[in-house]
């Protein structure tokens, strides 16, 4: 008997590469035993904040 949605190929598809993707981001290192808070002020700029006027109108 055929299947009766014609979009059930892609639906399977588009299911087995979500499940491939969690699979592989499950699959990575552990972070648990980083230390907490060393990367803290990583983006901070020495000095005063400079704001400048755009030129042109």
């Amino acid at each position: 008997m055929p299947e009766s949605d014609p979009n059930a190929d892609t639906k399977a598809a588009f299911k087995a590469a979500l499940e491939r993707k969690q699979q592989s981001q499950h699959s990575g290192a552990d972070h648990t035993d980083a230390a907490r808070g060393t990367a803290k002020n990583t983006h901070a700029q020495g000095g005063k904040r400079q704001f400048r006027r755009k030129s042109g109108g």
